[in-house]
């Protein structure tokens, strides 16, 4: 008795494990597409800066090089117009700004120092180191960038000859442009925090809406499990992208899965309404059979026994057919032949069926047209409407079948003078084992045309009727060429 207490108290033990799983899962996905989100964030962002500052540096250093050139073309132009002397008095006459960024050298043609001017006005040891020689050319020869050893500057040096065989050096300090690229890493620095963090927030609000037809995909999957009802569906978000998309589908499954179920239901529900009579008929046969002592007696009453079977099992295995494919399970054998002679065939069949009713049955196929399909399938498609045709056809009737060859289908035609088919029962005349009123009286399991309509699909065609009680019907079968 413990045994099988134990087992059922271990269901509610996995489902909720599994619904605690369940809920794990996306919230895991949902941090990691964040996480993902504000790593690119950053990483964009940090690239950016990078970018910028690379850029800005280098605009700073052309700038810088550019002041220098110019101060150098200034500063040969005053030493060719009066020397030293007028070096001396332009500088004394700058505001001491550019005096306190500038610094210039001019050394003889014999390494000597004639003009000096630094910031600290004096010779700096750690500038000097790096000066001296003579420039190839008149042309403008840029030195390595020198750090003076007092103030810890770091100079950018020009030098150049002049026309009496001097050297003329020329340098800016860069302390102006080094200190608005440590503002720039120090703003940069600064925005980070809140840059991670909205980039955090945005990829949590990003996460959380494009999530959001997944969450409710779930929340449809787990309330059909738990209900088994299956008429839940989802909002669809009507953003006609790819999420949009999925909802589409998965709610056109769900309604596919319903129509199946449903239909599943009825058939069952009709087959076991249809099945109560044959077997109370095959059951009625084998006891008669068991209570008959004459042989001829019980002969006749196995014979109907062994006829009922047929019957269940025709019932069965078209229920079966049908079912395969439905399911897309069916593999269809296509062929190019002829249309004509399998019809000729099928009327041959049916001759002592039509001569029996008087029913003057007749084709209209061109003997040349061919049909592109599985030809043991069409002919069981076009012999179910055949003998549907001359089973319900008065006698002294008329069945036409008919084609018709075009460039992209083979439309098939079957016309008859029979009762035909009330309104009322047109739609659900492809329904399994469904049998309107009048059909009722003939022999048959309602299957016929449902078998019709599954191989017409199954051959990506489509088939139609047209009927007035009273004066017959028109199914029309077109096939893809």
């Amino acid at each position: 008795m413990l045994a099988p207490r134990k087992a059922i108290d271990s269901n509610p033990g996995t489902e909720k494990k599994d619904a605690r799983r369940s809920l794990v899962q996306p919230l895991g996905f949902s941090i990691r597409l964040n996480l993902w989100y504000t790593c690119f964030f950053v990483f964009g962002a940090l690239a950016l800066f990078l970018l910028a500052y690379v850029l800005l540096a280098r605009e700073l250093r052309e700038g810088d090089r550019e002041i220098v050139r110019s101060k150098l073309d200034a500063c040969r132009a005053w030493y060719a117009q009066g020397g030293v002397d007028a070096l001396q008095q332009h500088f004394q006459s700058e505001s001491g700004w550019e005096r306190a960024s500038t610094f210039l050298e001019v050394m003889n043609a014999n390494q000597e120092l004639r003009f000096f001017h630094s910031p600290q006005n004096s010779p700096d040891e750690a500038i000097l180191a790096h000066l001296g020689g003579h420039p190839t050319s008149n042309e403008i020869d840029w030195l390595p960038p020198v750090r003076s050893a007092e103030q810890h500057m770091v100079w950018i040096i020009a030098r150049t000859r002049l026309a009496d065989g001097s050297v003329m050096e020329v340098g800016r300090t860069t302390e102006n442009r080094d200190e608005l690229l440590r503002q720039f890493r120090t703003v940069f620095l600064l925005a980070i925090v809140p840059m991670v963090m909205l980039g955090f927030c945005g990829g949590a609000f990003i996460t959380y809406r494009a999530l959001g037809p997944i969450r409710e995909i779930i929340g449809a999957v787990r309330s059909i499990i738990q209900t088994g009802d299956l008429r839940a569906r989802v909002p669809g978000p009507r953003t006609e992208d790819e999420i949009d998309e999925l909802v589409t589908l998965f709610n056109r499954m769900l309604e596919r899965n319903e129509a199946l179920i449903g239909a599943m239901r009825d058939s069952l529900d009709n087959v076991a309404h249809d099945l109560r009579t044959p077997l109370t008929r095959l059951q009625g046969s084998a006891e008669l059979a068991l209570q008959q002592e004459d042989p001829a007696q019980i002969k006749e009453a196995l014979a109907d026994a062994v006829e009922e079977a047929e019957r269940l099992n025709a019932m069965l295995c078209t229920i079966m057919d049908i079912s395969e494919v439905q399911a897309g399970a069916l593999k269809l054998d296509l062929e190019t032949f002829p249309l004509a002679s399998v019809v000729r065939g099928l009327i041959d069949l049916y001759d002592d069926v039509a001569q029996d009713k008087n029913i003057t049955v007749s084709e209209a196929i061109d003997p040349a047209g061919q049909v592109t399909a599985d030809r043991n399938r069409l002919q069981l498609l076009l012999s179910n409407l055949l003998d549907n045709a001359l089973k319900y056809t008065p006698h002294d009737g008329r069945v036409e079948i008919g084609a018709d060859f075009a460039a992209d289908a083979t439309r098939i035609t079957v016309r008859d003078t029979g009762i035909g088919i009330e309104p009322e029962d047109l739609p659900r005349i492809w329904e399994r084992l469904y049998r309107g009123d009048k059909s009722r009286s003939q022999r048959g399991l309602g299957l016929g045309l449902s078998l019709v309509k599954a191989f017409v699909e199954a051959h990506r065609g489509t088939i139609t009727v047209q009927s007035e009680s009273g004066h017959g019907s028109l199914f029309t079968v077109t096939l893809p060429r």
